[in-house]
């Protein structure tokens, strides 16, 4: 059996990793509009207001937002993100096949352990 921790490191890339290719695939239909003027604002928030990207850190006394993000910028960063949890989910799953490998040699010596004595 693998560990809490090794499983809670799979789930999370692969959410981070779903939630990221929704993104891309709901800015596509507005990709054209990126390429006419870069610093226009192109996507619509919930009440179909256009508005400007912003790349934000929640630390601090009130966090450390930017205005005005590029969309162009905004999809190489989200592609860039996927391809850093593709690789924190490759490194997940080896450290579960490992804990798999581990569980099934100490069972495998428990049973001979058990049948010799």
């Amino acid at each position: 059996m693998i560990t809490k921790e090794t499983a809670a490191r799979i789930w999370n890339a692969y959410r981070e990793i779903s939630t990221a290719e929704k993104l891309l695939e709901d800015m596509k239909p507005h990709q054209e509009d990126f390429c006419h003027d870069e610093h226009a604002p192109t996507l619509k928030d919930a009440f179909g207001r256009k508005r400007d990207l912003e790349l934000g850190v929640p630390c601090g006394e009130s966090g450390h937002r930017l205005f005005g993000v590029s969309p162009k910028l905004a999809v190489s960063v989200i592609k860039a993100h996927i391809e850093y949890k593709k690789a924190e989910l490759a490194e997940a799953n080896e450290q579960a096949g490992i804990e798999l490998t581990n569980k099934r040699t100490q069972a495998d010596l428990q049973q001979k352990a058990a049948a010799s004595g």
